[in-house]
């Protein structure tokens, strides 16, 4: 033994509990006060031994230049005349009506100067019309122009049009946002793309062409309203399109070539607008337009996913164990949220496996007479009988077991598999195993 407080030892092989007993004999301590640490204790102490490391690594790592952050996009929004300001500003002063948006006193020089009427807003009195600079002068609050006015300034429409040098950014706006959405795209004005222009889909097959996001420029986005969601989507919008267009959109009311882009449940589909209602066109939107961009600075090719430097891959398992055997430190949540996630990512999704499998096309055969005692309400429906596919052991018994454990799995939110899963135990419950065995079950995902 070298330094007994210091734990050097002449034996690297020499057993720490081995060591610590004989340093407690050699102070005349004994072995009776040797106790084992708690687990928590030691986790505790090797998570902050980790953590120093880390903060050690850092303070000693050159400085690197840090990306900015990409700034977050959002779907096309109505152009204020201030953005700085919101309706809420000119409610606080008491003016409910929507007839006036809210400027600041630098906000209302600019656009007097421009010839628009600025109006001066005062807490329970009626908006007042500013004659001249020496009455925005004499006050200190919010001013306002009517909306009328302003959508019909040059200013506005200025706004509306510098949307359109934004093409990418906005289209990343349109597939990241989080609710149901649309987006509208019109073929470009150019006299090369003057013959696909206006055209249906069997007329631009006819030339050899095919229809191509190069050819369109995004003219539109916006969050789907609840009057759209009645009924068809894609009608509502062409009417709405054709007949009630919103005050910021100027471009050409919706018509044949048109692409509407639809995002619902975080799925998008994309329709061309055919000289007869519309077509689905798939393919026309690419998985990831900032795929270039991503892979210039992403730390991890397995992160293009849209999200500009998301940051290093999370460790494996068996990362983590490999840098445990070569005498590294690890972090133990890291490896418990590492076994975790792993485990989580085996459980393939029910709910994919049941979207992916095809439905069976139908043979005219005879058709069956219904058992006694039994109803078309008790028959397996096609997405019940495709879970059945999967967790079916080959037993009407061994089918309601496997069912009854994988639902004690699932999260609360997941509502659908849930239904689903008690709609099938219920029935497999009223089933005959005679009655089970006649089943036909196929699974088959892989096509």
């Amino acid at each position: 033994m070298k330094q007994l407080d210091g734990g050097q030892l002449d034996a690297p092989e020499l057993p720490l509990s081995t060591a610590a007993l004989k340093i407690c004999e050699m102070h005349g301590m004994g072995g009776q006060t040797i106790q084992y640490a708690p687990l928590s204790i030691i986790e505790t102490l090797q998570e902050a031994a980790v953590q120093q490391m880390q903060t050690e690594a850092k303070a000693a790592a050159p400085e690197t230049t840090q990306l900015p952050d990409a700034p977050e996009q959002h779907l096309d929004e109505y152009p204020m005349p201030d953005p700085a300001l919101t309706q809420d500003d000119l409610e606080k002063c008491g003016y409910m009506d929507g007839d006036l948006l809210p400027l600041s006193k630098e906000r209302a020089y600019e656009l007097m100067e421009r010839d628009l009427t600025v109006y001066i807003v005062q807490q329970g009195e009626n908006p007042a019309m500013a004659f001249d600079t020496t009455d925005l002068d004499a006050h200190d609050g919010i001013f306002a122009v009517t909306r009328e006015e302003w959508e019909e300034s040059p200013a506005f429409d200025a706004q509306v049009k510098e949307r359109m040098d934004h093409q990418q950014e906005r289209e990343q706006a349109f597939l990241d946002h989080k609710g149901d959405c649309f987006a509208i795209y019109q073929v470009k004005h150019t006299d090369e793309l003057r013959d696909i222009r206006y055209e249906g889909l069997e007329w631009i097959k006819s030339i050899g062409q095919t229809v191509q996001r190069d050819n369109y420029d995004l003219v539109y986005t916006a969050p789907l309203a609840p009057g759209d969601l009645k009924g068809s989507v894609l009608d509502n919008l062409e009417y709405r399109f054709n007949n009630e267009h919103p005050t910021d959109y100027r471009h050409p009311s919706m018509s044949v070539s048109d692409i509407v882009a639809i995002k619902r449940d975080g799925k998008v589909s994309c329709h061309y607008c055919d000289s007869f209602g519309f077509a689905e066109v798939p393919g026309f939107l690419p998985d990831n337009p900032l795929k270039n961009t991503e892979m210039a600075v992403e730390d991890d090719y397995g992160m293009i996913d849209g999200i500009i430097n998301n940051g290093p891959k999370e460790q494996t398992v068996a990362q983590l164990e490999q840098q445990a055997r070569s005498g590294q430190p690890i972090s133990l949540m890291d490896l418990a949220a590492a076994a975790h996630r792993e485990d989580r990512d085996k459980k393939k999704s029910v709910v994919e496996q049941l979207k992916s499998q095809p439905k069976p096309e139908h043979k005219k055969t005879a058709p069956k007479r219904a058992r006694k005692g039994r109803s078309d309400m008790n028959a397996l429906t096609f997405e019940e009988t495709n879970l059945l596919c999967i967790y079916n052991p080959g037993t009407r018994q061994g089918a309601i077991e496997a069912l009854t454990e994988m639902r004690g799995h699932l999260q609360a939110d997941e509502t659908g598999l849930l239904a689903l899963t008690d709609s099938t135990l219920a029935k497999l419950r009223t089933m005959t195993d005679a009655e089970f065995d006649e089943l036909e079950l196929y699974p088959d995902f892989d096509e």
